[in-house]
């Protein structure tokens, strides 16, 4: 079933769906509306199962809003949706990762994500829409450094 599912760039027509997916996931919809451009969604057939979405800097970048479909969890769609957000990043040569979690640690601790102290934040990403107050304060924080 996995291989019916396409990773593509969102179109604004799916900004619905993406927001509706991260209500059902209890997590923030804010800012998507502006940035939905730096989003990928995840497709089976033309109905949006999963979402992803970055919020790119100079020198890092943050993930946010990784959400699936319940009845498509457990199908690797959410690796791939990170996968594919670092891929486009890195492309742009971007190699440092920042993140907000209440729940996903171990999840993205599995991808190489390592937990840091938000004092150990690139002052870039303070900026984010997501460390201003997009995410609670007791989120923690994770970052991934990829070598070159």
């Amino acid at each position: 079933m996995d291989n019916e599912i396409r990773i593509t760039a969102a179109g604004e027509a799916d900004v619905p769906f993406i927001k509706s997916l991260l209500s059902q996931a209890n997590l923030a919809t804010d800012g998507v509306d502006e940035q939905w451009k730096m989003f990928v969604v995840a497709r089976d057939g033309t109905k949006v199962v999963g979402c992803g979405g970055s919020e790119p800097f100079q020198f890092a970048a943050v993930l946010r809003s990784i959400a699936v479909d319940p009845e498509y969890r457990k199908q690797g769609i959410g690796r791939r949706i990170v996968r594919q957000l670092l891929d486009r990043l890195a492309s742009r040569g971007l190699r440092e990762f920042y993140l907000l979690t209440i729940d996903g640690e171990e999840y993205f601790r599995k991808r190489g994500f390592k937990t840091i102290d938000r004092d150990e934040v690139h002052p870039q990403i303070l900026a984010s829409s997501q460390f201003q107050g997009g995410c609670p304060d007791s989120a923690i924080c994770m970052r991934l450094v990829m070598l070159v």
